[in-house]
């Protein structure tokens, strides 16, 4: 593009690389971008590098600097000739519109804002303006481009990766679509495919997952196969406690002689917790569980992490199916036939007894079928404006 004025003398033609806080910029771009600077542009009277500001200056008199827009102050003041914004769909919302517009007018500045379309950002939602504006508008200044990974990842490794995510989650990361928000949240739950008479096998171990909600107490019992889960039991119980529960479970189990793994959220740990320390406390002090082991988090996970482990675990994008349910776990199953999103937002919108049994299965799945991929470097959109 042409600038709006000529650059006179004193100006300096500045550039910026920005992602959304200030660590992550430092942390991911500035070593690398300095790699990438070639020798013969170095300053031959003064220095090229400076560190503190996270800036590059070339003896053209040229500067790129590497910003992060946790705090958008960091690049008003100045006008820019142009930038990248990335991880579009973490940046403020506004940020754009708002901090870098402005700061481009002086010269016609040019911005690339670029990331992965994700359903789950603080400026997802503005990214997505942005690239519907790009694909719809008759705005010379505003292109979209779209790339999915199978353009420069070995096939192999995509078929590795289906393996193991769920469909949604690989349509995101992978192929670059804009997934929405709402809706259910076990989306690749399927009865036909999960629900089946799975038994309960008094030479394996048994996975106890429990959430310690008062009304109701909600625990789930399952075998690991080595490459899923199999829930053959739930034991859902109205003003209880948790000795209470282990006195039930264990009259009705309390001859297995497989073993026996406790889990569950975090003790204390979070405002959301349902779990206290005693809880554990009664669990690990109780005698009658031959070989028992208790499990339980230092923190919690992000619950958009513990259902995207719950939805890879039900079903990957490859269609491997690692869980079956048996038909008498009704409120699990009710659960991931009909827990579903606030509209908008990643918010469950649980009311009465919902959630509460899904929960306790997910902290076994999250404790032994995490997801270990990362999830936000892959496939990419690109506005430009």
């Amino acid at each position: 593009m042409s600038h709006k004025r000529v650059f006179e003398a004193g100006d300096v033609p500045r550039y910026f690389y920005g992602l959304p806080t200030y660590k992550q910029a430092k942390r991911v771009a500035w070593e690398a971008l300095k790699r990438l600077v070639p020798r013969e542009w170095y300053e031959t009277s003064g220095r090229t590098f400076y560190e503190s500001d996270l800036k590059i200056r070339t003896r053209y008199g040229v500067e790129l600097h590497v910003v992060g827009l946790d705090t958008p102050q960091r690049i008003e003041g100045n006008q820019w000739c142009g930038g990248i914004l990335d991880e579009c769909s973490d940046q403020q919302p506004k940020v754009f519109d708002m901090t870098v517009q402005p700061a481009l007018t002086a010269y016609n500045g040019w911005c690339w804002r670029i990331g992965v379309p994700k359903r789950y950002g603080i400026g997802a939602e503005d990214f997505k303006r942005a690239f519907d504006y790009g694909l719809t508008s008759s705005d010379p200044d505003y292109e979209t481009y779209h790339w999915p990974s199978s353009t420069v990842l070995d096939p192999e490794e995509l078929e590795k990766i289906k393996a193991v995510l769920d469909p949604r989650d690989f349509s995101e990361q992978y192929d670059a679509n804009w997934e929405q928000t709402s809706g259910a949240i076990f989306y690749t739950f399927s009865e036909h495919k999960h629900v089946k008479e799975v038994q309960y096998d008094p030479t394996q171990r048994i996975c106890v997952g429990s959430d310690f909600n008062v009304n109701p107490m909600c625990w789930v019992l399952c075998h690991d196969t080595g490459t899923g889960l199999n829930v053959f039991d739930e034991l859902k119980l109205n003003n209880t406690n948790t000795q209470e529960t282990l006195d039930i479970l264990f009259a009705r189990y309390g001859a297995h002689p497989g073993g026996w793994d406790f889990y569950g959220d975090a003790s204390s740990k979070s405002r959301k917790t349902s779990a206290s320390s005693t809880d554990y406390i009664q669990i690990y002090n109780d005698k009658r569980f031959i070989s028992k082991k208790v499990y339980y988090f230092d923190s919690n996970p992000l619950t958009v992490d513990r259902f995207a482990a719950c939805n890879a675990l039900l079903s990957t994008a490859s269609g491997l199916v690692r869980t079956a349910i048996h038909p008498r776990c009704t409120r699990l199953l009710a659960d991931l036939k009909h827990r579903a999103y606030k509209e908008g937002s990643r918010d469950a919108a649980d009311s009465g007894e919902m959630g509460h049994m899904s929960d306790a299965w997910g902290y076994i799945v999250c404790r032994k079928y995490p997801l270990l991929l990362q999830l936000d470097t892959r496939g990419s959109v690109v506005c430009l404006s």
